[in-house]
């Protein structure tokens, strides 16, 4: 998702974190797997300081930090095909 969407009260489809370090944090968490591909609401945005901006959501109540990069809005799953969907495991 870009960032200029990613705001509070934007209603997102969360997605699985591409191999990547933040901060010297790994962002592939298997813990965090039970909540990809599910829609929620963003409650906060918080731009960290190497400057990966991510987002706490509902879903998870807010435990979790959710990079904008690996999420979608929840508006866009209309034009996605079914492999999309199937890919990003969307769940309807």
């Amino acid at each position: 998702m870009d960032s200029s969407y990613a705001e509070v009260g934007a209603e997102v489809i969360l997605g699985k974190h591409k191999r990547r370090t933040c901060l010297g944090i790994d962002w592939c968490d298997g813990v965090m797997d039970r909540y990809v591909g599910i829609k929620t609401i963003i409650r906060s945005v918080r731009m960290l300081s190497d400057g990966c901006l991510v987002c706490y959501v509902n879903a998870d109540d807010g435990g979790f930090h959710w990079r904008v990069e690996d999420m979608i809005l929840a508006s866009d799953v209309p034009l996605l095909t079914a492999q999309q969907r199937r890919e990003l495991r969307i769940k309807e």
